[in-house]
């Protein structure tokens, strides 16, 4: 990927960045507006219950009190009134109502002002009832919980309690709960803003390299194609000459043919491994038996470039492998070593610890530079092109990948000019455990 794409990719990921995060900032205050609203409610609704039960309760207390006084005379019950339990409730208004026609108030403690007599005649007419009713009413702008209910038949009893209080104190649970949501609402819109950066980051590296990806394969596949059509468009120019006087161009075109091929193979390799270790044949392994068999079948590749194989193996290890692709990752660095050395060679070891068994790749070519060390596995990435032009650059991003697949270590050192140094870690599999499944 060139600058200008860089960048260009690089102000499409802010710009994307920011549309993100205020679209998680809105859809955290959303979600957070719906938990508040839901247990605001609850909480409002709960405490507006519980204090009307318990008036409703003191109400109860007052008609028993009033029904058990006498309910045969009016006055004995107010002078009853009078007393206990009362005197104990503060601004509770008592009505005694003959039912007869007109309904009309035969007696009354602490009765309310001549001008809202209208209004009480009213409620006692739309409530009346054979059974208690309760229901709460303003009266003069003061609200009130009442209790309607028969003393005896022609008699009916209403009792006000004042709740002017209780609702004052709901008025500020409600003003706490509404401003308590909307700091929460701005907070959450800040909070979601500024976490949307680290939680929005992994989601567009992948994305970036997504289209990294995409980009570096057009531009690996334009070179072949180019040089493929350069080719047929000279060999259709010349159709009429002899086949074997163009014998070069048709060996290019079928050498940009094979790279283009060995490309896509590669690419496939990596989307299949993507998939973990779930593209693997896994099973006992021994590390020693793959290095003999990688050695056997590279070293005569070695001797006709003049370079030095040796193998190290200090002990056997037994590890949960695909012995394929251990192959195939083995192989992979010992291309890298061959194309990359040019005098000496490069040696194989295997070294075994307590809980863990390693591979090393050490040779003596022309090393990388720590810029090009830190970017090594990632795809398309190439050496020096003057030492070695040939390769997809695929090679040590298919090597990553299989090390991740068998959840193993890879470790890159490299001197420019000594050479490099490959470590692959395994988690060892005890011998009498691994000897076990290899018998099974």
């Amino acid at each position: 990927m060139n600058t200008r794409q860089w960048l260009k990719f690089k102000r499409v990921e802010e710009r994307e960045i920011i549309r993100q995060r205020i679209s998680v900032a809105f859809i955290n205050m959303a979600v957070l507006a719906v938990i508040w609203t839901v247990l605001a409610g609850f909480v409002y609704s709960m405490d507006q219950r519980q204090y009307l039960q318990a008036v409703d309760h003191q109400l109860e207390n007052l008609a028993w009190h009033m029904s058990r006084s006498c309910p045969h005379c009016q006055k004995a019950v107010v002078a009853e009134m009078e007393h206990e339990p009362l005197t104990q409730v503060p601004d509770v208004h008592l009505l005694l109502w003959d039912s007869s026609n007109p309904p009309h108030v035969v007696a009354s403690y602490h009765p309310f002002p001549q001008a809202s007599k209208p209004e009480i005649q009213s409620l006692f007419d739309a409530h009346t009832s054979s059974h208690p009713v309760y229901y709460s009413v303003r009266i003069l702008n003061v609200p009130y919980r009442v209790m309607q209910w028969p003393i005896r038949p022609g008699l009916t009893g209403q009792v006000f309690e004042n709740i002017q209080d209780d609702e004052s104190r709901l008025a500020r649970l409600l003003t706490l709960l509404v401003w308590g949501g909307a700091l929460g609402l701005i907070l959450s819109v800040l909070g979601g803003f500024l976490m949307g950066l680290w939680t929005l980051r992994p989601i567009l590296a992948v994305r970036r390299r997504e289209q990294e990806f995409l980009s570096d394969v057009s531009h690996e596949l334009r070179t072949p194609l180019f040089a493929m059509t350069a080719h047929v468009e000279l060999l259709l120019s010349h159709s009429h000459d002899r086949i074997e006087e163009h014998l070069p161009w048709i060996e290019a075109l079928y050498s940009e043919t094979q790279r283009m091929a060995n490309l896509v193979k590669d690419l496939l390799e990596i989307g299949h491994l993507e998939e973990g270790a779930g593209s693997l044949n896994l099973s006992t392994v021994s590390l020693q038996e793959i290095c003999e068999d990688v050695f056997a079948i590279y070293q005569p590749v070695c001797e006709l470039s003049g370079l030095n194989l040796a193998l190290d193996i200090a002990d056997d290890a037994l590890v949960r492998a695909d012995p394929q692709r251990l192959r195939q990752l083995l192989l992979i660095f010992l291309d890298n070593a061959h194309k990359y050395t040019h005098q000496g060679g490069c040696t194989i070891r295997i070294r075994v610890r307590k809980h863990h068994a390693e591979i090393h790749l050490e040779d003596t070519g022309s090393g990388m530079s720590p810029g090009l060390l830190r970017k090594a596995t990632r795809r398309f990435v190439r050496g020096d092109e003057g030492v070695s032009p040939k390769g997809s650059g695929l090679g040590l991003a298919i090597a990553q990948k299989i090390v991740q697949a068998h959840r193993a270590k890879l470790i890159l050192s490299s001197v420019p000019g000594q050479g490099t140094h490959v470590t692959v870690i395994f988690r060892r599999i005890q011998r009498e455990h691994g000897i076990s499944q290899r018998k099974s």
